[in-house]
């Protein structure tokens, strides 16, 4: 008997139960059990964040003052969901920003546990080995081991994937983690919903494809749901804090700058200034030469000639259509640009320079968590020199994320018709996933390595585990031994 044999036979007891499900009572309540379980994961969860240990004190960005700032200091920041922001606060507590980490590092060790025994592995074995591997080939601890959002779009895609496809092998109280996991998930950062929204959309098509649409709804409702929730959230919120019922208030303000900043708005605005009477007419000619010193340079004409981003918003709306209108082909050939830049821009060195004030989160540190300013202005980091540490691994995580692309995309090229179900449709949301996460981030906000980085360890990650296990299924075999489709 194959391995391939082996691994069919074990997909095959998960859909009935007899295996990956929940654990027998016995085991799942003794103590030698129960330490092994919370042994493997706190391993896994200190391994994700080995950046951290190395920097002498969590990784900062400049946004991250904004994420800490919103539930310190009580507003609403135009450019960032809140969501974020509580679950710092209910980690940190105003006592110390390393447990907002450690709990990153949890949550990932413990969903990557989940994965593993979805498909298959034993998770205690497997999910240390695994942390380890993820650690050191993939940029994936840069981002647990940061004070960002940017962590949970893999978690995500991952909790999508568990909730239409594989779960029928969790216990009702992982169910139900799962599905607050994913919807919190999205909700965290305004780029992840349309993204939820199109990991949903293709996983529906995969469940129907295999099914029929009147046993696939009620899983591809389960992947739509988080995405419908977020969304509601988002609305509330706005409509809430700022009498705005919208998902994104002030979200036109960063189309806008995309589109002058491509060259279409900026063409259409030249064209049609002033008769248009754009306030952006009075700033064309001092219009700094990079789109993030528009957004968020002091000096920028965004703050002292439109009056700052929530002002502009209106007239940013104008733009965007009057570009759409009048050059709708150079703006659709910049995108598909941008989007392939980005797709190739995955390097960890992004976003880890020193983050000195006023920017970054060192004015609020030194405000709400004074015992650590040492730590952090003494960090690798804000010293300047984890930028350079950082991008030493680049090499080694391009070779890996190249190996891991070819490996699932051959995967699915020679054996598509011998895979289970959900192995086809994992393998199929991760590549979908990050072609879509390339297109949101490069072609509406601009290419940046870390948007990339924060979703491209998926790629290694799922095709290891699956080209570890998996051989193909000789044609001999029994047909009760071959994959179907789990229920």
């Amino acid at each position: 008997m194959t391995a391939a044999v082996a691994v069919a036979e074990i997909m095959e007891r998960q859909t009935q139960g007899e295996f990956g499900g929940p654990e027998p009572a016995a085991n799942r309540g003794s103590l030698p059990h129960a330490a092994v379980v919370v042994g493997s994961h706190l391993i896994a969860a200190l391994l994700l964040i080995w950046p951290a240990f190395w920097n002498g004190y969590p990784l900062v960005f400049a946004d991250t003052g904004t994420y800490l700032g919103q539930a310190l200091l009580h507003y609403l920041g135009w450019d960032r969901p809140p969501f974020y922001s509580l679950f710092l606060l209910v980690t940190h507590w105003q006592v110390s920003l390393w447990p907002p980490i450690l709990a990153q590092g949890l949550l990932m060790a413990h969903l990557l546990g989940l994965v593993l025994r979805a498909l298959g592995r034993s998770e205690h074995i497997a999910l240390p080995l695994t942390a380890a591997l993820l650690a050191v080939l993939t940029p994936l601890p840069w981002f647990v081991a940061q004070l960002m959002p940017d962590f949970f779009t893999g978690v995500m895609v991952l909790s999508l994937w568990l909730l239409g496809f594989r779960l029928a092998v969790l216990s009702i109280g992982e169910r139900i983690y799962v599905l607050v996991l994913a919807m919190f998930s999205v909700a965290v950062h305004q780029s992840h919903l349309p993204l939820a929204l199109g990991v949903a959309a293709v996983g529906g098509l995969l469940l129907a494809g295999r099914r029929g649409w009147r046993q696939a709804w009620r899983p591809a409702l389960r992947m739509a749901v988080p995405a419908l929730v977020a969304a509601v959230a988002l609305v509330g919120v706005n409509a809430i804090g700022r009498g705005k019922p919208s998902l994104s208030p002030f979200g036109m303000v960063f189309l806008a700058t995309r589109v002058i900043y491509d060259g279409p708005g900026m063409a259409v605005a030249r064209e049609q200034c002033p008769a248009v009477g754009w306030r952006l007419c009075d700033v064309l000619d001092r219009l700094p030469g990079w789109h993030n010193g528009f957004l968020w340079n002091d000096d920028s004409p965004l703050q002292d000639g439109l009056g700052g981003a929530e002002a502009w918003a209106p007239e940013a709306r104008d733009i965007v259509l009057a570009t759409l209108r009048a050059r709708p082909r150079a703006v659709l050939q910049a995108a598909l640009a941008n989007t392939l830049e980005q797709l190739g821009l995955f390097s960890v060195g992004d976003g880890l320079e020193a983050w000195p004030p006023p920017h970054g989160p060192q004015p609020l540190v030194a405000r709400f968590f004074p015992n650590e300013l040492r730590e952090l202005t003494g960090s690798r980091q804000q010293m300047g020199l984890l930028v350079g540490n950082a991008r030493q691994f680049v090499p080694l995580h391009l070779a890996t994320v190249l190996l891991g692309t070819g490996a699932l995309l051959g995967l699915l090229a020679l054996r598509w018709q011998r895979l289970p179900a959900p192995t086809t449709a994992l393998a199929v949301l991760v590549l979908v996933a990050t072609l879509a996460n390339a297109g949101i981030a490069g072609a509406l906000s601009g290419p940046a390595g870390r948007y990339q980085a924060r979703i491209i360890w998926l790629l290694p990650f799922v095709s290891g585990v699956l080209v570890a296990g998996l051989r193909l299924v000789p044609q001999h075999a029994p047909a009760g031994l071959r994959p179907r489709f789990p229920g």
